[in-house]
């Protein structure tokens, strides 16, 4: 069983810090520097992050930046 763990900031301009649990321990995921940029016309601009675990899992975390 795996669980990714999601350490937030509380400064929302800060990327979170993932981790990915396996059964004989924890390892940090790394974050891909070029996110996935959504924008759909009348809807708020979306940003998606994937974090790559070393295992070869990928977790994907999506921003949506104010202003």
């Amino acid at each position: 069983m795996t669980d990714w763990l999601v350490d937030m900031a509380t400064d929302p301009r800060r990327f979170p810090v993932i981790e990915h649990r396996h059964a004989n321990g924890t390892l940090r995921a790394e974050r891909d520097r070029t996110p996935e940029v959504v924008a759909h016309l009348g809807q708020p601009r979306v940003e998606r992050w994937t974090y790559q675990c070393a295992c070869g899992d990928v977790f994907v975390w999506e921003r949506r930046p104010t202003s």
